[in-house]
């Protein structure tokens, strides 16, 4: 009986042997119904009398009752079921012995899978690789992927921007001279409702720093920020979230390895790289020079520039309207 994914087979086998039990069909018509060789229909019915072994069909002392022979066959099962075309077991498959070696290995030492393979392979000598490891692990459910969780626990809830300042995204673009290799951080801050923007320039990477540019960024606009998205960065820590603590704003992070959660400041940072400061800033500017260049490229961003998002709007048009 060949293999196959079909939900609907079990159910098609069912009406050919119908067809052919019940109905008194010649094999060959039950085929063409059915549109499958005759020797595919003669399968099916050895499948159906395998699973229907246990019901007596005929009754050699009253051969002539018809009417038993029809209550019979009501009781009887009609679908069969498609076999699984995978292997019961593979030539290569490692031992039960072993498996549970790494198992007690595991509850033993209480450390990742690379340690409970090196001391399966050099101190007990026996050959298996990390892959299979891992895969015993996961297989038995103890699986202790030593990588952090993607969210925080005792994160907020991202609320729907529906006014200025409800949600507000900040991140840092980080730029490293190519000549002294000396570093220079832009603090960015993004509304996600009107999409004003804020940024500033400095030449260290401190909370302190962060939570000051978010601060700015209210007093320039001119609206309470009631929460702030950043990523899981150093400079986004807990003193980050203190200093906006003490102005009522709470503060979300992003999850991990997922740059999509903070698309609209991750788009802003492109946006001001391409038409403001460049892919690299020289040591030789100074920050003040730095700092009127992107003064004036936010003003420009914020009164002047259109917003596909916006619906060819401006952020202060949109400020306005709300």
């Amino acid at each position: 009986m060949a293999y196959s994914n079909n939900p609907n087979l079990p159910k098609a086998r069912a009406i050919a042997m119908q067809l052919l039990i019940r109905e008194q069909l010649p094999l060959q018509v039950v085929a063409n119904r059915c549109g499958v060789h005759r020797t595919t229909i003669w399968r099916w019915k050895q499948k159906w009398l395998e699973l229907n072994k246990n019901m007596q069909l005929t009754n050699p002392n009253r051969p002539n009752r018809s009417v038993s022979l029809r209550n019979k066959l009501l009781r009887c099962t009609w679908r069969i079921a498609t076999v699984v075309s995978a292997p019961h077991s593979s030539p290569h498959a490692i031992k039960e012995s072993v498996v549970a070696q790494v198992i007690e290995l595991r509850q033993t030492l209480k450390r990742c899978a690379e340690v409970i393979w090196h001391h399966i392979t050099y101190v007990k000598g026996i050959r298996i690789s990390l892959s299979s490891v891992h895969r015993i692990l996961r297989r038995h459910h103890i699986y202790d992927d030593a990588r952090k969780n993607r969210i925080r626990p005792d994160n907020p809830k991202r609320p729907l921007p529906t006014r200025p300042g409800e949600l507000v995204q900040t991140d840092t673009i980080h730029y490293i001279c190519p000549l002294t290799h000396k570093r220079r951080y832009v603090y960015t801050v993004i509304d996600l409702f009107s999409r004003m923007a804020y940024a500033e320039t400095h030449y260290r990477i401190l909370p302190g720093l962060a939570a000051g540019a978010v601060l700015h960024a209210q007093a320039t606009w001119g609206f309470k920020v009631h929460m702030v998205q950043a990523d899981n960065g150093p400079e986004f820590g807990r003193f980050f979230e203190q200093c906006l603590s003490r102005n009522q704003t709470s503060v979300r992070h992003s999850r991990l390895g997922r740059p999509n959660d903070n698309a609209h400041i991750e788009r802003f940072n492109r946006t001001i790289q391409e038409e403001a400061l460049g892919s690299s800033i020289s040591s030789r500017v100074a920050n003040a020079t730095l700092q009127t260049k992107i003064d004036q490229y936010i003003e420009y961003y914020n009164t002047e520039r259109v917003h596909l998002g916006l619906e060819l709007q401006t952020p202060v048009s949109m400020l306005q309207r709300s």
